[in-house]
């Protein structure tokens, strides 16, 4: 069973009314995938947990209604949490602004281990590369479906899956 990684797509901000509204504060490249979410996630003692929508309250500001969520104290819970959505649900939306935000992460294979540090996400013809300290050289590591298998926020790591010989070019 593969484990599901999550994308943080903004987070939950102050409460609406008193029936259980809750804001949202979603950036810009992930507005369409949290409108479109069935199950929202929010890191609840390490783990994500789902809340399912039932509805939109307002679209601006963005405000929604979770189900089983029929108070102010209830929603309240939420406000200040990251707001979660399976890697999978917004991987295709992702622009190099996004990836810039890798700047700074470990990437890690199931193969080596740590390779290192993401120095620079820039963007080539065709494709995003990141810039990674390996062994005391910089080398370049295509930013792709094909490569990236997931994303961990909290760890601040990449982890990819790489070609043979990707390392020793």
């Amino acid at each position: 069973m593969q484990k599901t990684s999550y994308t943080k797509v903004g987070r939950f901000g102050k409460t609406h009314g008193l029936n259980g509204g809750i804001r949202l504060l979603v950036e810009d490249p992930y507005l369409d995938a949290v409108l479109e979410a069935e199950v929202l996630f929010a890191p609840v003692a390490g783990s994500p947990v789902p809340y399912f929508t039932a509805g939109i309250l307002l679209e601006q500001p963005l405000v929604i209604k979770l189900e089983d969520m029929d108070s102010k104290e209830a929603a309240r819970e939420l406000t200040g949490l990251d707001l979660l959505l399976p890697a999978e649900a917004v991987d295709d939306q992702l622009t190099i602004d996004d990836f810039r935000l890798l700047e700074g992460f470990t990437v890690v294979t199931a193969d080596s281990g740590v390779l290192g540090t993401i120095l620079a996400v820039e963007e080539y013809p065709e494709q995003i590369i990141a810039l990674v300290a390996y062994q005391g050289r910089e080398v370049l590591i295509p930013l792709n479906e094909t490569f990236l298998q997931a994303i961990n926020p909290e760890a601040e790591q990449v982890e990819m899956e790489l070609p043979e010989g990707l390392l020793d070019l």
